[in-house]
């Protein structure tokens, strides 16, 4: 998956790909405020955001319940829970993701 072809994001959201490797990938990525990415899950990989600067909200669904977090430390999301991250203060946040336990896919909600 080319990081420029990520469908799931708006333009206020920047990625890097850090590292590649077979069991695990690890990116860095910079959401300006007011970016957000779209209602997704992946099929077999485990998210783990490591937020490094600002506080990033996650929501995750569960049927027609969504639990909101601010995070400011780091969160995991494991596979198959539908989810997506938003910025919703008016600085830049940035944040690690590592993702394992199978091939990278983003299947959008």
């Amino acid at each position: 998956m080319d990081d420029n072809d990520i469908p799931l994001a708006n333009s206020k959201v920047r990625y890097e790909t850090l590292l590649i490797t077979k069991d695990y990938s690890v990116s860095q990525t910079t959401v300006s405020p007011g970016g957000e990415t779209a209602w997704h899950h992946h099929t077999n990989v485990r998210d783990r955001f490591v937020v490094v600067q600002g506080v990033l909200t996650v929501e995750v669904k569960t049927g027609a319940l969504v639990d909101k977090m601010h995070v400011d430390d780091h969160h995991a999301v494991e596979p198959g829970v539908v989810h997506h991250v938003r910025n919703e203060t008016f600085d830049d946040v940035v944040y690690i993701n590592i993702q394992s336990g199978g091939e990278r896919d983003i299947v959008l909600a």
